[in-house]
């Protein structure tokens, strides 16, 4: 009996350790100031490939390099992979972020067939429509990929409930949802964002904004829709009387309610990102 109760708890502990996640988080500022010190794998956007410009960050500590090429970029610019080569001599793993279509799946699946060729391992982000209609989209060719749980509805739309993290918009993607044949691990938001809506159009973003920091020239409307009263400056944007702000934020109860929901086995849940940290408490988002 004692011989039995021994290996069920042997059992139960390593169970536990295999659902152990690890943590990590995207760094998406032009300066990286992240201290040496920092205890937890760090994914720094080192270059922003844009149709016209780069944009390159450069970090003193030790971090996997994130790529984030625009979609325009891939059908205007030829010259994408010097640019990285140049920019990223050497390094372990290199993670790719590109909403790819259907108009520039072919140069881009191709890029990194040749990226693959430089780096030991390269990672590509994979979002909820990707995972969803992988034979529409295509596979991109890398050793594994992060499936971005986060901005999943359509931001234009003035309907949209909470851009940042709407649970039930990601359900219909995740219904009836096929293996998808890459290894995945999970990336999750941090960040909140006020989105303007004027006229029934949305006129523009104020980021890293919590319903908590709205004053008294705002009127509750409902759920996280606010009203302005009076025209004014509010965090550097001009707000006329009568637009409506969206406050598209996360709380810890969405985090593990958008966990829960991941059908496939996962190592990390990378979080972005490093700048909203302060809001948080990091033994909360080790424990999701």
């Amino acid at each position: 009996m004692k011989k039995i109760s021994f290996l069920f708890l042997l059992l139960l502990f390593f169970l536990g350790c295999q659902d152990k996640k690890e943590i990590a988080f995207y760094h998406w500022k032009s300066g990286c100031d992240v201290s040496k010190d920092f205890a937890y794998p760090l994914y720094v956007k080192v270059l922003d490939i844009g149709v016209k410009k780069v944009i390159k960050t450069d970090c003193k500590r030790s971090f996997i390099p994130v790529v984030y090429i625009d979609n325009r970029a891939l059908k205007q610019r030829s010259d994408i992979a010097n640019i990285i080569l140049k920019n990223i001599p050497d390094a372990k793993e290199v993670q790719f972020d590109c909403d790819w279509t259907q108009s520039t799946k072919d140069k881009y699946f191709q890029l990194l067939a040749k990226m693959k060729k430089h780096y030991r391992k390269i990672t590509a982000t994979i979002r909820l429509h990707q995972l969803k209609y992988p034979q529409k989209t295509g596979i991109p060719p890398v050793n594994s990929g992060v499936l971005m749980f986060y901005n999943m509805s359509d931001f234009l739309d003035p309907k949209t409930k909470n851009y940042v993290l709407d649970l039930e918009e990601a359900k219909k993607y995740l219904k009836n949802l096929k293996p998808y044949p890459l290894k995945l691990d999970l990336a999750l938001p941090l960040y909140s964002m006020a989105t303007i809506l004027r006229y029934g159009r949305v006129a523009g973003v104020i980021d890293d904004i919590k319903q908590k920091d709205l004053d008294k020239n705002f009127v509750h409307i409902k759920d996280n829709r606010y009203k302005v009263i009076k025209t004014h400056y509010f965090k550097g944007k001009l707000l006329y009387e009568g637009d409506i702000l969206r406050v598209d934020e996360v709380n810890l109860k969405m985090l593990k309610e958008a966990k829960k929901m991941i059908p496939f086995r996962y190592k990390r849940i990378i979080f972005f990102r490093f700048s909203n940290l302060k809001d948080w408490d990091i033994s909360d988002l080790k424990n999701i």
